[in-house]
């Protein structure tokens, strides 16, 4: 008797030592330019069940923008991989028992609220079959802007600035920005 219960137990709980949690490697890259890591922001991706729109796994990318010169100097031909070790990645970790088609939302830059855009993409994902390497690579168009001056709620009325020039009373204003893709 206790030998059909020790089977018995081994047997059952196998399904749950054998399923193995399938990992899609997914990456945020700016439109004509480097993945968009942690320096920049980071991009919070979301899988979800296609059909049912719950949340399979969630985070931030992390790492660093990549190779610049493999990604930005260096022809690649088509299937090249261009990140590295180092590149901004989230691996979701997927618990699945059949085939199932994956929504991937992502929100980049994460930590610029002014200039977040949304992609999503779908893909099918088997059990067991991983997706490594580049995975997924989202592209992200746009700019990240930050005005540099004048500062935000800076009030400025041309005739209160005597140190002005005539030329730049006549509604000139300096202004600089740091830009980025």
């Amino acid at each position: 008797m206790r030998l059909f219960l020790l089977l018995f137990t081994i047997f059952s709980t196998f399904p749950l030592l054998s399923q193995n949690a399938t990992k899609v490697t997914i990456r945020a890259k700016a439109k004509d330019a480097k993945f968009i890591g942690s320096s920049i922001g980071s991009a919070l991706v979301i899988v979800r069940d296609a059909d049912t729109g719950q949340i399979l796994d969630q985070g931030l990318t992390d790492g660093s923008t990549g190779n610049t010169s493999k990604i930005m100097k260096e022809a690649h031909n088509r299937y090249t991989q261009l990140s590295d070790e180092t590149a901004a990645k989230f691996v979701a970790e997927l618990d699945l028992e059949r085939p199932k088609l994956i929504t991937i939302e992502m929100l980049s830059p994460y930590t610029n609220r002014q200039a977040q855009i949304m992609a999503s993409t779908q893909i099918w994902v088997i059990p067991g079959k991983d997706i490594m390497g580049d995975g997924v690579v989202m592209e992200i168009p746009g700019f990240i802007i930050d005005i540099l001056e004048p500062q935000t709620h800076r009030f400025m009325a041309m005739s209160d600035l005597p140190n002005l020039s005539a030329e730049r009373r006549k509604g000139e204003i300096k202004i600089r920005a740091n830009i980025v893709m």
